[in-house]
């Protein structure tokens, strides 16, 4: 492991700590926080915001085109052709990633089995639901729960998907389009993780702990895959 990866490795170990740590001595932060966009009597405004609504669907929909381009380019290097001359260990890598982050361990086990209400279910927002720390399972919901976001988690995945592709695109993109590509694998997923919040969707942690267990996730998959690539080249 080179000093890079190492401080990455740390980094994100660090962040995750410092989450446990700050959600669970301090749960009401998730009730502050989604309060900023709850209206009493009027449930969260911003869920019914239709450009609001046309942007989630923009984000979800540009995971899975990119989710189906990278099972594309994976077929195309069993026949030995790469598509937009990216090699088989980055679609590889981008493939996995889905499966594996918002595929099995964010809507498979954690959304299915955590069992935490979504904010607008709760009391505190109107609902009939008991509110419950992030890091504590409950029996507040049967399926499809708030902890983690499974939106959010697929939005991470695509901009570090866009951030994995971009070196490899490079020669094939003229220089002011790689500005704007950079920007967006930061901004979408930084988005669509505040409208899942501002809608009443799901709460901060549920947000925070998606883009780091996805992040984990990846440092993992990057090790197996991409940097195996790496030595042997």
């Amino acid at each position: 492991m080179n000093h890079a990866s190492r401080k990455r490795w740390l980094g994100l170990l660090a962040a995750l700590v410092l989450a446990a740590l700050v959600f669970t001595l301090w749960p009401g932060l998730d009730l502050w926080f989604t309060g900023l966009f709850h209206a009493p009597g009027a449930g969260f405004p911003l869920a019914r915001s239709a450009m609001l609504e046309a942007a989630r669907n923009a984000v979800w929909d540009l995971s899975i085109a990119l989710w189906l381009l990278s099972l594309v380019g994976l077929v195309l290097a069993v026949f030995g052709r790469r598509l937009a001359g990216v090699g088989a260990r980055v679609w590889g890598f981008v493939f996995t990633l889905y499966l594996l982050g918002p595929g099995l361990l964010v809507n498979g086990l954690l959304k299915q089995h955590w069992g935490r209400a979504r904010p607008a279910d709760v009391t505190e927002f109107g609902g009939a639901l008991h509110f419950t720390p992030a890091l504590i399972p409950s029996d507040q919901c049967s399926s499809n729960c708030s902890f983690v976001s499974g939106e959010g988690s697929a939005a991470v995945v695509l901009g570090i998907a866009l951030l994995t592709l971009r070196p490899a695109l490079a020669g094939r993109l003229p220089g002011w389009a790689l500005r704007p590509w950079g920007a967006a694998a930061v901004l979408l997923p930084v988005a669509a993780l505040l409208q899942r919040i501002a809608t009443g969707r799901h709460f901060l942690s549920d947000s925070v702990f998606a883009a780091l267990f996805v992040c984990l996730l990846a440092l993992v998959l990057g090790a197996l895959i991409l940097q195996r690539d790496a030595r042997r080249s």
